[in-house]
């Protein structure tokens, strides 16, 4: 690679960004005018929301004692009102008899009374408040007799308002504030009058104090949305710039021009990345500085830094670290926005993938955000959100507690980069994807080209689609299963089962049925040798211990919260209401083994298989399989073993290895936990194999577990070696004339 021309290009491609209009507004002119206009646009509207008085509807005042006084001239007690304007709270015939008023309230509102119709009753309510023009309404019903209520010592009190004003809202807030303070004087005074100490009816004071020093609490406020911003502005910046260079150019028909220079593919890939990714930088930058810029005038304006409620300025140092982090974060994100244009037929097209880009980001930056999200070596791993809680921690001068995760937050980071600007590259060293044809999409002749066009395999968007299409039915059936939970053994082996079945089986049966001319095939259907078979049941229990660490590993980084463990609490206990120990392994290991296997080996990992490379053939059907557990724990402990799987389908070219393998997996996994000590000690081996400490938890012991593993990998080995599918010495006429073609070739 020549950085020369890397450095044309760069210079090239930012003289042409420049010039657009498009990219300016979008990247300069929209943060420079944005924010400063919205700022005048508080102001503005600032001027228009001055409280404006209350009007209060105070019926039966004479009920309330003379002593501490509520009322005083026909206005409120200055000393209950505390910082509240006297002249907003204006008091309507405060001495005014109603009993007609006091039976509608008491039939609306007094529990001890027939109430009727409480909706017709508020109506007539609500038209009493309304003839009189006032936004609240203050009832103080008569004290009833000690004989006839031992527990009425005194008037009751309703506040009466209208939630669907706001201005009614606000003043029951604030009456019914100023209420409260009234009422407890009126109890302390009661108290010691009848010569009762308070601390009878308040009991032990809590007092609660914030310690933490004005600029930490700042700083932690600005942890949070400052890395935030950044980061989804240059997102923002990265895309747009990215639609121009790639699919912009594709409609201009300057693409072609650029491909025939002397620069090479990987040349003119790194160069538009920098581009873009200088983009990113400046667009983030400009919005952050805009935005702070303006936030310090409206404060201003507004009455200091009290104006920005209290946050006050973000510290000095958190602009180093945001520039810092902006980097790496820019290069990833101008990196797949970079392949995603590249993939675009036009400009419109390329804008249609920012939303899915968006959508996947998005949890990814709003998990750090939560309050109770924290830099652990879990949460260390994850991309982006790694990242911005890193930032969170620095911005709020936590170094201490972020030191120990700088190194993983920082892998991970660089190999997501690298994953991103080789996928860049390799857009740009494929022909299919550069010069892919515009056409015009209808579902009409859509369909009639895919049933006409059937191959004897799934295709790759076949596959893809399958993979999407499981994910959104297991989304929505888990969703509407889960609100209403099994109260029995049947009931859970119903929902499994459906779940199962209308989720995974049905979907992979019917797209192999219509979507492919040889179902059997298309599912791997096929017979596998003896030796497979066997091989696949003893590596699934040779890899069983190190997948059982493997899983503790993953409880440790992502521990199971309460309501999963209730949740596998809850359904322990209904499978010991099973008929017997066959009928959990049917259930748990057998069933999800065959329908599993269907759609993820069979459909998926055919389809996949026409992208040549098999190993990412086989990393993106590991994935699909992980993300249809959705729980994370669950996802990256069947991740893994979906790579398994996958080495196993490939070379057998059958699903049986899959799912004996699968099916020996889980059935392990289901018999652990119900091992009986007297059957342990009663084996010649398993004693040497298994230990407890309680007598109830089994676990593998260190030195069986390790050989069993490299047992494990020496048949791993075999299969990706020796093992071959039973066909594949058989070949028909077509596939011999292709062999004999491409020898000529």
């Amino acid at each position: 690679m020549l950085w020369s021309n890397v450095k044309l290009i760069f210079k090239r491609e930012t003289r042409d960004q420049l010039r657009d209009r498009r990219t300016l507004f979008t990247i300069a002119v929209m943060p420079l005018v944005l924010y400063p206009l919205m700022g005048m646009a508080m102001l503005q509207v600032a001027q228009f929301t001055r409280e404006s008085p209350t009007r209060i509807w105070m019926v039966g005042a004479e009920n309330l004692p003379e002593s501490p006084q509520l009322i005083v001239d026909g206005r409120l007690s200055p000393d209950w009102i505390g910082d509240e304007n006297p002249e907003l709270l204006q008091i309507s015939r405060p001495h005014e008899q109603d009993e007609v008023f006091y039976d509608l309230v008491r039939k609306a509102h007094d529990e001890q009374s027939m109430p009727g119709d409480p909706e017709l009753v508020n109506e007539m309510i609500h038209r009493e408040m309304k003839s009189r023009i006032v936004d609240l309404a203050v009832v103080f019903t008569p004290a009833k007799d000690a004989a006839e209520d031992e527990t009425a010592i005194g008037p009751s009190v309703y506040i009466l308002h209208n939630s669907a004003n706001d201005r009614s809202s606000m003043a029951a807030d604030r009456v019914g504030t100023i209420i409260n303070r009234w009422r407890n004087a009126t109890i302390q005074k009661s108290l010691r009058n009848h010569g009762v100490p308070l601390s009878v009816v308040i009991g032990i004071p809590i007092k609660r104090a914030d310690v933490s020093a004005k600029s930490n609490r700042q700083a932690a406020t600005w942890s949070k949305i400052l890395p935030f911003i950044v980061i989804v502005w240059s997102l923002t910046g990265a895309f747009y710039p990215a639609i121009d260079l790639c699919a912009g150019e594709k409609e201009r028909g300057t693409f072609e021009t650029l491909l025939s220079s002397p620069a090479g593919r990987n040349e003119i890939a790194i160069g538009k990345l920098l581009t873009v990714m200088s983009f990113s930088i400046v667009t983030s930058l400009l919005n952050l500085l805009s935005m702070a810029f303006t936030g310090l005038f409206v404060a201003s304006q507004m009455g200091g830094t009290a104006g920005l409620g209290g946050l006050g300025l973000p510290p000095v140092s958190s602009l180093c670290w945001l520039v810092l982090a902006l980097i790496p974060i820019s290069a990833l994100f101008s990196a797949v926005a970079l392949a995603a244009a590249a993939f675009a037929r036009s400009s419109k097209e390329g804008q249609y993938y920012l939303i899915p880009l968006m959508m996947f980001s998005m949890p990814l930056m709003m998990v750090p955000m939560l309050p109770g999200a924290r830099l652990d070596l879990g949460t260390s791993l994850i991309p982006v959100s790694g990242l911005m809680l890193l930032l969170r921690g620095l911005i709020e001068g936590q170094y201490a507690d972020v030191l120990p995760y700088v190194a993983p937050v920082c892998m991970v980071t660089f190999v997501c980069c690298y994953l991103a600007i080789r996928w860049v590259v390799r857009q740009f060293n494929s022909e299919s994807v550069l010069f892919r044809a515009s056409e015009k999409f209808a579902i009409g002749p859509w369909l009639q080209q895919v049933m006409r066009d059937r191959h004897e395999l799934p295709s790759v968007g076949n596959a893809c689609l399958l993979g999407v299409l499981i994910l959104v039915l297991g989304f929505f059936v888990q969703l509407a299963v889960g609100s209403t939970m099994p109260e029995s053994w049947f009931g859970l082996a119903k929902t499994i089962l459906i779940v199962l079945v209308a989720t995974i089986a049905m979907p992979a049966i019917l797209m192999a049925m219509f979507l492919t001319r040889n179902p059997r095939k298309s599912l791997r259907l096929n017979f596998c040798s003896l030796p497979a078979a066997c091989a696949a049941v003893l590596m699934a229990i040779c890899f069983h211990p190190v997948m059982t660490w493997f899983s503790g590993f993953v409880i440790y980084l992502y521990p199971l919260q309460g309501s999963a463990m209730g949740k596998a609490d809850f359904v322990n206990d209904l499978l010991e209401q099973a008929p017997g120990l066959w009928a959990i392994l049917l259930l748990m290991a057998v069933a999800p083994a065959i329908i599993e296997e269907l759609a993820f080996r069979g459909f998926i990992l055919s389809g996949l298989e026409n992208w040549r490379n098999r190993w990412q053939a086989i990393l993106v059907t590991s994935i699909l399989f992980g993300l249809a557990h959705f729980a994370i724990q669950q996802a990256i402990i069947t991740f893994v073993v979906g790579m398994i799987l996958g080495v196993i389908a490939i070379k057998t070219r059958s699903l049986i290895p899959c799912i004996l393998y699968h099916a020996t997996h889980n059935s392990i996994t289901v018999l652990l936990p119900k091992v009986d000590a007297m059957v342990v000690e009663g084996s010649p081996v398993l004693p040497w194999v298994l230990y407890t400490n309680d007598g109830t938890v089994w676990q593998y012991s260190v030195l069986p577990g390790v050989a069993m593993t490299l047992g494990g990998v020496l048949l791993m080995t075999w299969f990706i070696r020796c093992a071959k599918a039973p066909s594949e010495g058989a070949t028909d006429g077509n596939a011999l004339l292709q062999t004999a073609l491409s020898e000529r070739a």
